[in-house]
């Protein structure tokens, strides 16, 4: 057997966007953290959103999380799993769950509340999180609504249980931090029924918070939960305010009602002559593991000639979007893996050069030396930082003789167009849920549905194959090697897409802050436990 014995808890941190004092805290000699939204939340149910994890990254807890380092690196630490075992063939994870974990109306958690969270997870008539679990044995049969039973999930005691996996799947570990994995409680699931994630007191969890009132469209109020397992939180009650307009946020900031600002609220212009100046010693940056890049349809005439993709690449002016658009905050990628995750490749890094000339002779030998027509497919609802980047990409195509005809759609029509596998270009990036390869690449590249879904068509049966089997490689560094083999194959070789860069995330902090550590994948959401004040 592989044994793995994991450390004591070390949360990683996340987005706070405000903070200030409250009188009645003070007098006891606590602090009240308070908190900038842009918008409301609308549930605190995870198996239900995949944008609303705010709250319950604070309420809960997960078998393990993700640690940022001081240096940027991550690493996987233990939080309510004591520790595990995994069989040798990689199919059977084995944990121990700590004995001292209590949800706060004061039941213990058990393992059988592990299990009904992983089988609500499949069972759940609207559950938005299945993508990343399915991997475990007899989830696909509940989907298939062949049973409501998980096979793979298998109790031994309160305190052991065992996941069982279709297949080996190395990064399983890390999909068991993702807020996907909050563990809940079985007698609460069952008590609040359709409540649960709508009403505070009916929605419970063992994490270092608890919901006490919730105003929609206005605020949100957590307190210490008084049974949390681990060091008391540094702030006694988080206030969140839903600040509507990136002005009155900024405004808030200013007058001291907010004490740490997300700079993605601001214009680059502001964030540049304001914050990074008369501010510049309380900025606060982490690489966001996300990658931009520009979707380049293979099964759309001319781009199903490699030349002509080739030729795409090469005229897209990257550094100028990152400067102009970004104000230079981030870094270009030449891959598929945003730079800091598990996968990138130094080795993959340097090839993709702005050659506008190069890009007219490669056009000249497939055949176009007068260049074609095509359209780049905007989301008319997408952000105007978004939609500046299409401008820029319609001029450099323009430059190389390629008429480029940016068409706007409403959100849903151009979801069903991209799903169908019709958009010829367009303009997304791809941020983390779990920090290994798999994330990322399976998505786009390990099926020809996951691609044509993309509006990708990407063409190459045996990649594709080996992409889907690469995550079954036990031993690291040969995984490793098949992924970056792989990434170079895709994108240099076959000129999938474009790949642009990675952002960074700035804050701005106050005075009022001991120490601030963003989410490890530059998330804007957040475990407010991990802030400390002064």
């Amino acid at each position: 057997m592989k044994i793995r014995n994991l450390s004591t808890l070390l949360v990683s941190a996340g987005l706070i966007l405000g903070l200030a004092t409250s009188a009645s805290a003070a007098d006891d000699g606590d602090k009240i953290l308070h908190l900038g939204w842009g918008a409301d939340i609308q549930t605190m149910d995870v198996h239900k959103t995949t944008d609303n994890y705010a709250v319950p990254l604070s309420i809960f807890d997960r078998l393990l999380e993700v640690q940022l380092n001081d240096d940027g690196s991550t690493e996987l630490v233990n939080s309510i799993a004591k520790d595990y075992e995994i069989s040798d063939d990689g199919l059977t994870y084995s944990f121990t769950l700590r004995d001292d974990v209590y949800f706060s109306d004061g039941t213990q958690l058990t393992a059988e509340d592990v299990e009904a969270t992983f089988t609500r997870m499949f069972t759940l008539e609207d559950s938005v999180q299945t993508d990343f679990t399915t991997c475990i044995k007899g989830a696909q049969a509940i989907l298939d609504g062949e049973t409501d039973t998980l096979e793979g999930v298998h109790v031994t005691d309160d305190l052991h249980f065992e996941i069982t996996l279709e297949e080996p799947f190395a990064g399983f570990l890390s999909v068991l931090a993702t807020p996907t994995c909050c563990i809940m409680s079985k007698a609460n699931l069952e008590e609040a029924g359709d409540d649960f994630g709508q009403v505070p007191e009916k929605t419970i969890g063992s994490g270092p918070y608890m919901v006490t009132e919730w105003i929609r469209n206005d605020s949100l109020t957590l307190v210490r939960n008084p049974k949390y397992w681990g060091e008391p939180a540094s702030a006694a009650e988080v206030h969140y305010k839903v600040y509507p307009e990136a002005a009155s946020l900024n405004m808030a900031f200013q007058n001291g009602d907010v004490d740490i600002l997300d700079c993605e609220f601001l214009d680059t212009a502001i964030v540049e002559s304001v914050y990074e100046t008369a501010y510049a010693d309380q900025m606060v940056n982490v690489n966001r593991l996300g990658t931009y890049y520009l979707s380049l349809n293979m099964g759309v005439e001319p781009m199903t000639d490699v030349k002509v993709r080739k030729a795409m690449q090469m005229a897209i002016d990257r550094q100028s979007i990152l400067d102009s658009i970004f104000g230079g905050n981030g870094v270009l990628v030449d891959g598929i893996y945003p730079a800091g995750a598990i996968g990138f490749s130094e080795d993959n890094q340097g090839w993709l050069q702005y050659d506008p000339e190069g890009a007219k002779a490669l056009l000249a030998e497939a055949g176009y030396p007068d260049g074609f027509d095509v359209e780049l497919s905007v989301d008319s609802g997408s952000s105007q930082n978004r939609q500046n980047i299409y401008q820029i990409v319609q001029q450099n195509l323009q430059d190389v003789g390629i008429n480029a005809n940016i068409v706007n759609y409403d959100k849903s029509s151009w979801l069903a167009k991209r799903t169908s596998g019709e958009i010829p270009i367009y303009t997304s990036t791809w941020t983390l849920d779990y920090n290994d390869p798999s994330n990322i690449i399976d998505v786009f590249f390990s099926s020809a549905e996951g691609s044509k879904i993309r509006s990708i068509n990407y063409q190459d049966q045996e990649i594709m194959t080996r992409v889907a089997d690469a995550k079954k490689i036990l031993d690291e560094n040969e995984r490793l090697a098949e992924y970056a083999a792989l990434e170079k194959k895709i994108v240099e070789e076959d000129a999938s897409w474009v790949p642009l860069f990675c952002l960074q995330h700035k804050f701005v902090v106050s005075d009022k802050i001991e120490k601030f550590v963003p989410h490890w994948a530059g998330y804007g959401d957040f475990n407010c436990a991990n802030v400390v004040m002064k």
